[in-house]
C-alpha cells in the first residue's frame, strides 16, 4: 500500500500544506520564505503537480519564487485575482508565472473557486474548494457580497477540504475573515472537518473583528477535533490569547498543536531537547522555537494517525510552557 501523507509544514508564521497522494504532490500555499523549498528538497520531492494559492498575502505567497527559481513546479498553479493587491511580490510572482506558463514548464489558471471541486485530485483523496464561490470571486477584492458585506483579500481565501473514502479529514481555510467565514457557513450545509487549520494563524482576522466571536462561530460551523496554529514565534504573538481561551470553551475536548511554541504560553525559550518531533524540516528547528513543529498526518490507513502524538507533545509542553494555553481548563 502507497503511503498517503498530509503535511502541515512548519513555515513560520504562514501557511504551507503538502499532500504526499500515490499519483502526485499537491501544495496549498508556498509559506513567507524558502521553508516549502527545504522541506521539498529534503524529502526528494523534485516535482509539484498542483499548487493552489489561498490568496496572495506574502506570507503564503513568497515561497513560490524559490519554486520557481528551481522549476519545481511542473503542472497546474490556480490562484484568483487580486486587484488590490500592490505588492512587489505579487506583482513578481504573478508576472513569474506568466513567463512559466507561456514557456510550457506549467498551468497557469487565475481562477480557484467551488466550480474547481475534484480537479486537483492525485489520488486517494478529494480535493474540495468550499470557497469562493465564483459570484465572489468574479466580484473581487473592494467590492461587497449581497448582504452588502465588504469584501477583502481575506474574505476569498480559498477554502479547501481534504476527503477520504467520503469522509472529510482536515479544513484548510487560509485566512477567512468574519464576511469570508458567514459565505462559506451560508454556501455549505456542512463545511465541518475533525480537523482544521485555524485562520490567520489564531491573530486578528481585521481591525475591527470580534476574535472570540469569529472563533465562536468558527468553532461551532466547522467541529474540529484537533485545531492547528501555523504560527511563527515572536511575529504578532499569535495564537491570541483569547482565540485559545474561547477555543477551550467552545470544543473543550479538542487538541490544540501550535507549530511553533507562542510566546504567549512561554516567555522564554528554556527547553533544547525535542524528542516530540518529527524528523522532517521544520523553521522552528533552528532556534528552537517549535512547539508541535511540522505536523504529519497519515491519511494511507483507515484512521488519521496525527504526529507528534498527544501523549509525548503534551509532555513537551508541559515542560517548555510556563503558561500552557492550550492545557488550561
Amino acid at each position: 500500500m502507497s503511503n498517503v501523507v498530509l503535511y502541515i509544514l512548519d513555515v513560520g508564521h504562514g501557511n504551507s500544506a503538502v499532500l504526499v497522494d500515490d499519483k502526485g504532490v499537491v501544495v496549498i500555499d508556498a509559506g513567507p520564505g524558502t521553508a516549502l523549498l527545504e522541506f521539498l528538497t529534503q524529502e526528494g520531492i523534485s516535482k509539484i503537480d498542483v499548487l493552489l494559492i489561498s490568496h496572495a498575502d506574502r506570507d503564503h505567497i513568497r515561497g513560490v519564487i524559490s519554486l520557481l527559481e528551481s522549476q519545481m513546479i511542473r503542472g497546474i498553479v490556480c490562484l484568483n485575482t487580486d486587484s488590490q493587491k500592490g505588492t512587489d511580490i505579487w506583482d513578481d510572482m504573478t508576472y513569474e508565472l506568466d513567463l512559466a506558463n507561456k514557456k510550457g514548464r506549467l498551468q497557469f489558471n487565475v481562477a480557484l473557486t467551488t466550480n474547481d471541486t475534484g480537479k486537483f485530485n492525485k489520488g486517494k483523496i478529494h480535493i474540495e474548494v468550499l470557497a469562493p464561490t465564483p459570484y465572489l470571486a468574479a466580484k473581487g477584492p473592494g467590492s461587497t457580497d449581497r448582504h452588502s458585506r465588504t469584501l477583502t483579500s481575506n474574505s476569498l481565501s480559498a477554502v479547501v477540504r481534504l476527503i477520504k473514502d467520503g469522509s472529510p479529514v482536515i479544513l484548510l481555510p487560509g485566512d477567512i475573515d468574519d464576511t469570508g467565514l458567514l459565505n462559506l457557513l451560508e454556501n455549505n450545509a456542512s463545511p465541518g472537518a475533525p480537523i482544521a487549520v485555524f485562520p490567520h494563524h489564531g491573530g486578528k482576522t481585521g481591525k475591527d473583528t470580534d476574535s472570540e466571536a469569529f472563533t465562536k462561530k468558527f468553532c461551532e460551523g466547522v467541529q474540529p477535533d484537533v485545531v492547528i496554529f501555523s504560527n511563527g514565534r515572536g511575529e504578532h504573538a499569535t495564537p491570541r490569547t483569547e482565540v485559545v481561551q474561547t477555543i477551550r470553551t467552545v470544543l473543550p475536548k479538542a487538541r490544540i498543536m501550535c507549530t511553533q511554541l507562542s510566546e504567549n504560553c512561554a516567555a522564554e525559550l528554556r527547553i533544547k531537547e525535542f524528542p516530540h518531533l518529527t524528523s522532517k524540516f521544520a523553521r522552528g528547528k533552528e532556534k528552537d522555537k517549535c512547539c508541535a513543529g511540522t505536523i504529519m498526518l497519515d491519511l494511507s490507513g483507515n484512521e488519521v494517525g496525527t504526529q507528534p502524538d498527544e501523549n509525548t507533545h503534551k509532555a513537551f509542553i508541559k515542560s517548555a510552557a510556563t503558561s500552557p494555553l492550550c492545557l488550561e481548563g
